[in-house]
């Protein structure tokens, strides 16, 4: 944070001093400082150094734009607060676009604030958009040559360790397969299946900094999360076939999982290649996976088990096992189409590709319309936090305009930085803010009473104040900040134009005024943010889950097709981010749901739903009726008890306990007296099917646990409050 205030005050200050001391140009000079204030101080700009020097250039090309925008709308105020609602909308809602264009928000938006205040001066416009040029390009400088900030966290580095852990752990039940022990305490491997864990929590969302997660919506992007989310389910799958193989009777494992360990071990070899071929890709030191590294064990593996069920072996002892080290590779097939996708490898055509990859195949300007355009909606936390903003800088600037307040743009400068997402967490800052910004007015008024017009004492104190008020807001909290930054400004606009202790009480009375606005504005628009939202959502997305049961258990039983298309995705998605936000808010009073495994369990809803899906790709009519039609009851039963879980949900009610019990009851008490030799293919559908099933109330057990008034007491920790 030390090196951070050093760097923006070593931009700001030599740009301001060069134009108002070597060139004369106060108007210049204020352009300077502020240009690297906004992109410093106001701003997150993060990444390799690569990638902020692009940031910092594509944000004064759109600073440009904006600068000379507000400059033409000065002349009206209500063209100027038309203007700001524009503006304060797209800049704040292009924060869809991932983090990068997340972290430079604030600042773009001073950008307009700046110049759209009286007096209207079209003809200084070079002076500003100079002095704008200045700023930004020395703080790109010092951002490259005094003490460069670390990159954060390479999530793309993190996928890859996760590969390796996984296929350490693969490589150790292979082996243990083929001694035929799959029972043995070496078949454990506890240590390894430790680590992997370990490995895939380190890629929760929830654990990556907020600046550092995959979110924009490029190929690479989108590819790294689907790689984060495919290496994830395959750790998962591991664990869970080491269950299933590990499954023994009182005295000796089932003679027919033995009979299939050295195709298992086969397979199992087979993945720890693909997941060390990923690793290396990842990593830099290896070519990208082949798309087909996987594919050929996996059919061999398939047509094996079809050929036993043929022979009318019985299959219930190890058809289970077998389906979960296929749903591995599965999980791995994904995961290496995703990793060529990160990589920039050659992808298979359009036709060959998976839906849900259809990215792959975009153009960057249809990607990111399909990014907004996926949150245009009231439900969506971008497009509520742009609306409320923008009607928060927009009310701001008619105030300041109206009274014709001094120096009006701290007026929106205070909403900029104060509003939250929500009214609590606005509530939380407002008395910090005021209090720091007394002591700073109260420190301020002095210096200017008492130095006066001395202009070069104030020329010389400037640095040092800089670097106290740009690390004290990190460092020690919001009131620091606002103090800092109120002698800052004293100072600063002092050398500008002559100043007396009015110039302090000016800016408290503009803080004050700014942050009631954005308080009053919170308030009324969307005041719950995303801990009012995150019940919504979740409800939802557990409907659109119950529809997605529905249409895959008709798909795996009927000829009947493609499933229909559900809202699941789009809403899982929209369920990531607003979780995200809520978790940046300050905790309501008494125990809240453990939102994070409702959430967990609406992606494994989806995520199986396509495993079914690209596991039976030609489903046909399944062969025994009365099994086919059990099982879509069974579905319908399940999806019911969904739908029921999102009702009490959306009316702020925890799901009734006892009921993914009594689904488990029913359906193990069924019997359905089956053939299945004549049908190998139909019959591992249907047993498929069947374990998807009993997965299924296994989550929605998880689901009212998760959201128990006993589980909830420790379900969300206290967090920093942080604006968006």
């Amino acid at each position: 944070m030390v090196h951070r205030a050093l760097r923006v005050t070593a931009a700001a200050c030599v740009g301001f001093y060069l134009c108002r001391y070597v060139l004369g140009d106060a108007e210049t000079a204020v352009y300077a400082l502020f240009g690297a204030i906004a992109l410093g101080a106001l701003s997150e700009v993060t990444g390799a150094s690569g990638q902020r020097t692009r940031t910092y250039l594509a944000a004064l090309l759109v600073g440009l734009v904006l600068v000379s925008l507000g400059t033409m709308l000065a002349a009206s105020t209500w063209a100027a607060a038309a203007g700001m609602l524009v503006v304060g909308f797209a800049v704040t809602y292009a924060g869809v676009g991932g983090p990068r264009v997340a972290g430079v928000a604030n600042g773009l938006q001073l950008f307009y604030v700046l110049p759209c205040f009286p007096p209207f001066a079209p003809g200084s416009l070079d002076d500003r958009l100079i002095g704008l040029t200045v700023g930004v390009l020395l703080l790109a400088v010092a951002d490259r040559v005094l003490w460069p900030a670390s990159a954060p966290p390479d999530v793309a580095l993190r996928v890859a360790d996760a590969a390796g852990a996984a296929a350490a752990y693969a490589r150790a039940l292979q082996a243990a397969t083929v001694a035929g022990d799959p029972a043995g305490p070496a078949f454990r491997c506890t240590d390894l299946r430790a680590e992997a864990g370990h490995a895939a929590d380190a890629l929760r969302l929830s654990n990556l900094p907020m600046t550092g997660r995959p979110t924009g919506p490029s190929v690479h992007d989108r590819s790294l999360t689907r790689a984060g989310v495919a290496v994830r389910m395959a750790i998962a799958r591991l664990g869970t076939s080491a269950d299933r193989l590990g499954t023994r009777d009182a005295v000796e494992p089932e003679a027919a999982t033995l009979e299939m360990l050295p195709e298992t071990a086969q397979l199992l070899g087979a993945d720890a290649d693909a997941l060390e071929a990923v690793r290396d890709a990842l990593r830099g030191t290896g070519p990208p996976p082949a798309p087909d590294v996987v594919e050929r064990a996996r059919r061999g593996y398939v047509e094996h088990g079809m050929r036993r069920l043929a022979a009318g072996v019985d299959p219930e002892p190890w058809l289970r096992a077998a389906l979960a080290v296929v749903a591995v590779t599965e999980a791995l097939r994904t995961l290496v189409l995703a990793v060529r996708g990160t990589v920039g490898a050659s992808v298979p055509p359009p036709a060959d590709t998976p839906d849900d990859f259809w990215f792959l195949h975009a153009s960057p300007g249809k990607l990111w319309w399909e990014r907004l355009r996926a949150h245009l909606t009231p439900r969506s936390v971008y497009l509520q936090n742009a609306v409320r903003l923008a009607l928060g800088l927009a009310a701001a600037r008619l105030v300041a305009g109206a009274f014709d307040l001094s120096h009006g743009f701290w007026v929106l400068l205070a909403t900029l930085s104060l509003m939250r997402t929500s009214a609590v967490a606005g509530r939380a800052v407002l008395v910090r803010a005021f209090s720091g910004t007394v002591a700073g007015a109260v420190a301020a008024g002095l210096v200017l009473t008492f130095v006066g017009s001395d202009t070069t004492v104030y020329a010389w104190v400037t640095p040092l104040l800089m670097i106290v008020a740009f690390a004290a807001g990190p460092l020690l909290g919001l009131a620091a900040a606002q103090a800092g930054f109120t002698l800052v400004v004293a100072v600063v606009f002092a050398q500008v134009a002559p100043a007396t202790w009015q110039l302090a009480a000016d800016r408290l009375l503009d803080v004050v005024v700014g942050g009631l606005i954005g308080a009053v504005i919170g308030a009324a628009v969307w005041p719950r943010g995303g801990s009012g939202e995150v019940r919504r959502v979740a409800a939802a997305s557990l409907d659109a889950g119950a529809d997605e049961i529905v249409a895959t258990a008709f798909f795996l039983t009927s000829a009947g097709g493609a499933p229909p298309s559900t809202a699941l995705t789009r809403l899982s998605v929209m369920f990531d981010h607003t979780y995200s936000q809520y978790r940046t808010e300050p905790s309501g009073l008494g125990p809240e749901p453990d939102w994070l495994v409702v959430l967990a369990v609406v992606h494994r809803i989806g995520d199986r739903a396509q495993t079914m899906r690209v596991r039976h790709p030609e489903a046909d009519q399944l062969p025994w009726p009365d099994f086919a039609s059990q099982l879509r009851a069974d579905a319908a039963d399940v999806a019911a008890a969904y739908r029921g879980a999102a009702a009490e949900i959306a009316a702020s009610r925890p799901p009734p306990a006892g009921v993914a019990e009594q689904l488990r009851e029913r359906i193990a008490a069924q019997h359905l007296t089956v053939t299945f030799t004549d049908s190998p293919a139909e019959a591992l559908r249907a047993f498929d099917g069947w374990g998807w099933i009993h997965a299924l109330v296994d989550e929605l057990e998880r689901i009212e646990h998760a959201l128990s008034p006993m589980a909830r007491s420790n379900a969300r920790p206290q967090h920093t409050t942080t604006s968006r």
